[in-house]
């Protein structure tokens, strides 16, 4: 793996020599425990060394072409998990791609989180404003790397379609990502192997997944780099906000100062027509309707709270802005939006 530059080299070789003279006197005094060592961690290296698995997909939309988006979430032994609440979520995402099938042509992406996360914030997640908040905060990195705006309101897709597009192109897509780094770091790991001579064969590859860590651990996030936030981690007990890092070449993290509410688009129906579309928001702390910056117009809605809140919807329906209208309720801080649709 390719050294940050924030990261020791020579403290980075001189622990990968540690566990080498660990393993030498392993394998002499006690062959049994070394092999079961070997054993284990040669299993954790096949599967950190697995393509990414398709989680859960979202669909959601291009605001200005009204292109069909669909987000992949992936699971990837290869992004780290962060080791305490305040610590950076590392996260990977591919270059844009597009497919076509029966509804017409289509746009997406994969973003590869490590697959605790997903079992904490994905499809699974037992509170939904949890996942909508991992859902927001991976739209605001497609739009931060490739500066597509894309719709807030979005629809996971069954859990059947855990991904849209060509599965294998997105996994390599991934993994050229990785391609150079990994090449790198095995290049370093045989270069040590010859040096220290391991015993035992294919003890490099069992290590490479310890190793790897090794030079995320060790990898000290910047401070004055900028962070996107992701609101509401963890209900059972008080956490400070998570942040998400990206993992690219620059590795850089990218911002997002407000917080997005918690949400829900109701869509209400006049005999089989729609009629409305209804938007809660939920906002904690505000008090009165005046701290509310409300924008609506025929295909989108901006609601901006100071130094607290941001929400920027779009939607798949045309409203009729000149007769909508929105209601602050005091009891429960939410603000409630009627949206007629054009008729």
């Amino acid at each position: 793996m390719s050294f940050p530059e924030n990261v020791d080299k020579d403290s980075m070789m001189k622990q990968a020599q540690n566990i080498w003279t660990m393993l030498d006197e392993m394998a002499d005094n006690n062959p049994q425990a070394y092999r079961k060592f070997i054993d284990k961690h040669m299993k954790e290296g096949k599967e950190y060394m697995k393509p990414p698995e398709p989680h859960m997909c979202v669909m959601t939309m291009i605001t200005s072409t009204k292109r069909r988006y669909f987000i992949n979430f992936c699971s990837w032994n290869k992004i780290p998990e962060p080791k305490t609440p305040d610590d950076a979520i590392p996260v990977m995402g591919t270059p844009v791609l597009h497919d076509k099938d029966d509804n017409g042509d289509f746009t997406y992406s994969g973003v590869a989180f490590n697959p605790k996360i997903l079992e904490e914030f994905g499809i699974d997640c037992k509170n939904s404003m949890d996942r909508n908040s991992l859902i927001n905060l991976a739209i605001d990195y497609i739009f931060n790397q490739n500066k597509i705006t894309l719709s807030r309101s979005f629809t996971i897709l069954p859990s059947k379609s855990k991904s849209k597009g060509n599965l294998p192109v997105l996994q390599k897509a991934f993994q050229g990502l990785n391609k150079n780094a990994d090449q790198e770091f095995d290049e370093h790991l045989s270069e040590m192997e010859k040096t220290f001579g391991l015993q035992g064969c294919g003890a490099k590859d069992s290590l490479l997944n310890k190793l790897a860590h090794m030079s995320t651990e060790d990898n000290e996030q910047d401070k004055n780099a900028p962070n996107i936030q992701l609101p509401g981690l963890g209900k059972e007990q008080p956490k400070k906000q998570n942040l998400i890092q990206e993992i690219d070449p620059s590795n850089q993290i990218h911002d997002a100062e407000l917080k997005v509410p918690e949400y829900s688009l109701e869509e209400i129906h006049k005999e089989e027509n729609l009629e409305k579309l209804v938007l809660t928001v939920k906002l904690p702390g505000v008090h009165k309707v005046s701290e509310c910056e409300l924008d609506i117009s025929e295909d989108d809605i901006d609601l901006t709270v100071q130094d607290r809140y941001h929400l920027n919807l779009s939607f798949h329906y045309l409203i009729n802005d000149s007769i909508a209208s929105a209601k602050f309720n005091k009891s429960d801080s939410s603000l409630v939006i009627n949206l007629p649709i054009q008729t």
